[in-house]
């Protein structure tokens, strides 16, 4: 079996390589130019180049999935970013329907980041002892439960995005409100979930919610972050305080998720472990 991924699931080259995960790169153009994900650029030559341009993103092409399906003629299992965060599943669907490729299944991941870098990892840990439907059958156990939020640092890259009206925007930055956002219940969007006068607030409420949803030390919980340190310091101290034994992993963000949430952004999410051999 082998595991294709989107660049979404935040494994670096050297990562990928060592999985013998075939990554499929993420696009971000800045001004005219157009670079992949991981591949032409990193999250640090990124920030430096929209200083003085707005970024925008695009989910892999249909000719690199194209080209990453014929390389090997193989069982092969393609984890994309979450259908309707995205394009990728529909784009990679349609190259598998346009080309008759059989050989070829599409996972819709649901999410993006830490959660599609769980998968993949789990998926490439189980692809030598167990077949197709099985791997999938584990996927989705450990999607039943999972969700994010997102906190960017201020609301001109959600208004950038469309997610707030200019309007909204204009009023949440004159209040220095920092928002909160969260994947809703069929995990097609990410919606407003709270706002907070600072972002210990912030990452307070998100704490409290994962409480609420009974969050505990079999899940594993990422904070991703656009170069802000000090929030994934402060929210690993605060989900340590309240859940005993919490499996934590920091993540950088990558550019294309950067292009969303903005420089300093910040990204809590949680999926449960698969712990069986």
């Amino acid at each position: 079996m082998r595991i294709i991924s989107d660049t979404t699931c935040h494994l670096s080259i050297a990562e990928a390589a060592e999985l013998n995960v075939r990554l499929v790169a993420n696009q971000v153009i800045i001004g005219e130019t157009t670079y992949k994900d991981y591949l032409d650029i990193d999250s640090s030559q990124f920030i430096e180049l929209i200083k003085d341009h707005h970024p925008r993103t695009s989910q892999p092409s249909a000719g690199d999935i194209l080209i990453a399906y014929e390389e090997e003629n193989t069982e092969s299992l393609h984890i994309t970013t979450g259908r309707g965060l995205s394009s990728a599943f529909d784009t990679a669907s349609g190259v598998i329907k346009s080309m008759d490729i059989d050989y070829v299944t599409v996972f819709d991941s649901q999410s993006v980041a830490g959660v599609n870098r769980y998968l993949t990892q789990l998926a490439a840990r189980l692809k030598d002892k167990y077949d197709r439907n099985t791997i999938i059958h584990r996927l989705n156990a450990c999607l039943k439960e999972t969700q994010s939020y997102v906190m960017p640092v201020n609301f001109e890259f959600l208004k950038r995005s469309g997610r707030l009206t200019p309007a909204a925007a204009i009023l949440g930055s004159f209040l220095h409100l920092k928002p909160i956002m969260a994947q809703s219940s069929d995990r097609q969007r990410i919606e407003r979930f709270g706002v907070a006068r600072t972002i210990h607030a912030a990452i307070k409420e998100v704490a409290n919610d994962l409480i609420k949803r009974g969050v505990n030390d079999k899940h594993r919980i990422y904070i991703a972050h656009a170069f802000n340190m000090d929030g994934a310091r402060l929210a690993t101290e605060q989900i340590k305080e309240k859940i005993q034994g919490a499996d934590i992993e920091t993540l950088l963000l990558a550019p294309a998720m950067i292009t969303h949430g903005g420089p300093g952004s910040l990204v809590i999410q949680y999926i449960l472990r698969d712990d069986q051999e």
